[in-house]
């Protein structure tokens, strides 16, 4: 009975552990008025097929980092612990921007280059999937993540069972994206961007330290 809660209990720590970090990561709240500036003039269809096209891009593209990840840092002699500090640092990094409002610029300036862009193909996988909803410091957390939940096929299922979640809400935000980001305050806006950033950061210094800890055996 003891053991059947313990085991719960990490089951649903995992769950929002992962739940959190990805959330932060895809960071669906400050995507909104990005993606505002795509759903004004698109018809019902258009909005539909845009936002389904541009979720199921992206989980695509974390699933695969989830499941073959870590096979490719062995294939290319990377271990693991150098690419956990690594994805650390690059998580500091966005954390940083986040803090200071520097990281919504930069995905302005993204959308930007992408529209002046005649040869874009598909409005969907870029720059909506790529890099504004599954970029490489979500890339980064998905195998670090993977990792971590270790070989067990229901610690596997859990663990990747918030990105579908959030993904989910994403996708719903996405839909709500030009309403909400007209009704939503700016200094709002921005608090939770610097409140969610500096939850990063904290996290990103953890698997730094775990890196090294790893690494050298401390």
């Amino acid at each position: 009975m003891f053991q059947g809660l313990a085991d719960l209990n990490h089951m649903l720590n995992l769950f929002l552990e992962n739940f959190v970090l990805i959330f932060v990561a895809i960071d669906p709240i400050t995507i909104l008025p990005i993606f505002a500036t795509f759903t004004q003039g698109l018809n019902r269809k258009d909005l539909i097929t845009l936002c389904l096209r541009s979720t199921l891009t992206a989980f695509g593209i974390l699933l695969v980092f989830w499941l073959f990840g870590s096979a490719l840092l062995q294939l290319m002699g990377i271990n693991i612990n150098s690419f956990r500090i690594v994805g650390g640092m690059f998580l500091m990094i966005i954390a940083y921007q986040m803090v200071f409002e520097q990281r919504q610029k930069r995905k302005e300036e993204t959308v930007e280059e992408a529209m002046d862009d005649e040869e874009l193909s598909s409005l969907a996988t870029f720059p909506i999937a790529i890099p504004l909803m599954a970029g490489p410091g979500a890339i980064t957390l998905v195998m670090l993540l993977s990792e971590k939940s270790g070989n067990s096929i229901e610690n596997q299922i859990i663990g990747f069972s918030p990105i579908i979640i959030v993904l989910f809400l994403n996708a719903i935000s996405l839909w709500a994206s030009g309403k909400i980001a007209k009704r939503l305050p700016t200094s709002i806006s921005s608090a939770l961007q610097r409140t969610f950033g500096l939850l990063l950061g904290a996290l990103a210094i953890e698997f730094v330290i775990e890196g090294f800890r790893q690494t050298f055996s401390i």
